[in-house]
């Protein structure tokens, strides 16, 4: 608290004592051109009920309410430039940045900023009902809390053209910020949403970056080099719930206890790993003949999950090369290759033995002998849906009808082939779109912009939800405690497919801007999408929307402008709708 109450007067004085010396710098060094200014104001805030998303990064408090300052200022010779600027609200809400270039040699910029980020606090009311003898309830540990993140950030960066070395730049940039405060975390009782919980969850982050590089340039050709370092550490309490100790529907009492994993106790929740991550690139461009130019670039990026040592390994290849040989044509054409390697995880679930009835002393999955009901084994090895290859490559063209007129056409083509998980019956794992595109942009009249566009996409095996709803038709035993239908056997009985990704998805879009005046301009939108999957097995999906818009810009003065816009969405999604239904 004394730091922040010392740091940001601290940063307002040191910006003005900067200014003050560039009059006498100036005159040492010679002719100069130096400016500075100092502002002091007085804010007063008031406001009634609750702030909500108006005041989300404003501090609205009314102990806000003081002088507030503001300062910059710059300096420049024959070698050296100086910028600096600086602004201080509150004790809360301030930054300072200044930066330096000398003879374009060595280049420093500098930041540190600090804000309040006022989040919402949901008081669950909406979580009340009752249907038939289930209750749904909530229940909030923390009611009436304000719920803040304090965020403040440090950056520089630093560049180094080498004089002896035309053509080769280092740079080394640096960037850390903090998140400190309090932000509302939820979870459920136990096995359903019917008791939902609210506590306050402490947060106490820090994310540290180091970026790094060189850059070559030999004539037609550029090479550059970078490495990333990012660290990540969430050093705030996890908030803790107590479970409810679960109860037998049909009030058995305690003869199904081998297959609870938790319960009657206090455990944590929203729990937040460590992370770090490591990236390389690799790129170049370069100038080609016949007006063409190339890029091209690869990229290793390894994550790792501190926690859980868990890591994730990412390889990308990119090149775009373009041409504009022939007088109003222009030509591009772009390879993109993309491979995700995430661990897989072996779950080890808990697996209690009984305390009561037939299978006392064993668990459910070795049961005792003498019973001969169903069973699985629980643990299970569970394959990452992130471990894919995608493959990507498409062309542009834009050709100049006439003096006013262009014409753009586009084709990609996209194949995504997933390691693990199924998107059909069949466990065909690729996903195969393609996209065509065709727009115009016309300018015929003085003042007046008209574009229009359309795009078709058409996808084979888009993601999918393989067997996730509807049971088929089966004889559910209910015979004794442990002969009864089991749950996973519902599950298994599931046959239906669910998805919300169309297999053919068609957009027309078009919009036209009318420069009235030099300073206002008018600009009317229109988009129309019609998405459908007709392969899934039950029901088809179908989506469509309609989203007109209008906005008006006015600039009456160059540091002044009004902007004014209004959006209409009418979407109506068509689908299958399956509710499970669990009581326990």
């Amino acid at each position: 608290m004394i730091l922040r109450k010392t740091l940001a007067p601290a940063i307002i004085v040191f910006l003005f004592v900067c200014g003050l010396s560039f009059h006498v710098w100036a005159e040492d060094g010679g002719e100069a051109d130096y400016d500075f200014e100092f502002g002091v104001g007085y804010h007063f805030t008031d406001y009634d009920d609750y702030v909500g998303k108006v005041g989300e990064y404003d501090v609205l408090d009314h102990d806000s309410t003081g002088p507030d300052m503001n300062a910059s200022g710059s300096v420049q010779n024959d070698d050296l430039y100086l910028d600096f600027s600086g602004r201080y609200h509150n004790d809360d809400d301030y930054e300072g940045h200044i930066s330096g270039d000398y003879q374009r040699i060595f280049m420093e910029d500098f930041s540190y900023s600090s804000f309040e980020h006022w989040l919402d606090h949901d008081d669950m009311d909406n979580l009340c009902g009752r249907t038939g003898g289930v209750v749904v309830n909530h229940e909030d540990f923390n009611a009436g809390k304000d719920y803040i993140i304090r965020r403040s950030e440090q950056k520089s960066d630093t560049t180094f053209n080498l004089p002896f070395s035309p053509g080769t730049e280092l740079h080394f940039n640096y960037r850390r910020q903090k998140r400190e405060g309090h932000r509302q975390a939820m979870t459920i009782s136990h096995c359903g949403a019917c008791h939902v919980t609210s506590h306050a969850r402490e947060v106490d982050e820090e994310t540290e970056d180091i970026k790094t590089g060189i850059s070559k340039k030999f004539g037609w050709i550029t090479l550059v080099y970078e490495y990333f370092h990012r660290e990540f550490d969430e050093r705030g309490e996890a908030p803790e719930n107590y479970y409810d100790d679960p109860t037998h529907p049909g009030g058995a009492g305690e003869i199904f206890d081998d297959r609870i994993q938790y319960g009657d106790e206090t455990l944590p929740y929203d729990l937040v790993p460590s992370m770090e991550k490591d990236t390389h690139m690799a790129s170049l461009r370069a100038t080609l003949p016949a007006n063409s130019a190339l890029y091209a670039s690869y990229v290793f990026s390894n994550v790792e999950n501190n926690d859980n040592d868990l890591e994730t390994d990412t390889n990308t290849v990119n090149a775009r090369l373009t041409n504009n040989f022939f007088p109003g044509l222009s030509l591009s054409g772009r390879f993109k290759y993309l491979s995700i390697d995430n661990d897989d995880v072996f779950v080890d679930v808990n697996e209690p033995l009984s305390t009561a009835g037939l299978n006392a002393g064993y668990p459910w999955h070795n049961h005792n002998p003498a019973l001969d009901y169903a069973s699985f084994d629980p643990d299970y090895l569970r394959l990452s849906a992130m471990s894919r290859d995608v493959m990507t490559f498409g062309f542009d063209a834009r050709y100049q009808l006439l003096s006013r007129t262009f014409i753009n056409l586009g084709y990609e083509w996209e194949e995504v082939d997933r390691d693990d998980y199924a998107v059909d019956d069949d466990g065909d794992t690729e996903t195969t779109t393609n996209t065509f595109k065709l727009s115009m942009t016309n300018r015929t009249c003085r003042g007046l912009k008209l574009r229009l566009g359309y795009k078709l996409e058409d996808t084979d095996n888009p993601f999918n939800y393989v067997n996730g709803a509807c049971e088929g038709s089966f004889t559910a035993d209910d015979g004794g405690a442990f002969h009864g239908t089991q749950y996973w056997e519902r599950h298994e009985e599931r046959y239906a497919d669910l998805s919300n990704q169309p297999t053919l998805a068609h957009e027309i879009s078009g919009d036209i801007t009318w420069s009235a005046l030099k300073n206002l301009s008018v600009t009317a939108n229109y988009r129309y999408i019609n998405e459908e999957n007709d392969e899934t097995d039950v029901s088809d999906w179908q989506q469509e929307s309609h989203v007109p818009s209008l906005s008006i810009a006015y600039m009456p003065l160059p540091q002044l402008s009004f902007n004014l816009s209004y959006i209409y969405d009418w979407t109506e999604t068509e689908t299958l709708a399956n509710i499970p239904v669990f009581n326990g």
